[in-house]
């Protein structure tokens, strides 16, 4: 998920946590925060490309000694 700006989030309703925007992997937020930032428009789905593209020659690089 890739969070295209700041989000201040209360895991508890007492105290504010920001979360820093960024890219995370799946599942390194909690579910909650995901879904705010998307229907808020936030965040999209997936890693950038430029991740996406060493991720993808990784795995082509793996697949070919194996």
């Amino acid at each position: 998920m890739i969070l295209k700006q700041d989000l201040k989030w209360s895991p508890d309703g007492m105290r504010v946590e920001v979360i820093r925007a960024g890219e995370y992997d799946y599942g390194a937020l909690p579910a909650r925060v995901q879904e705010i930032a998307l229907q808020a428009g936030l965040a999209e789905r997936g890693t950038s490309t430029k991740s996406s593209k060493a991720a993808k020659e990784k795995k082509a690089t793996t697949s070919k000694e194996g």
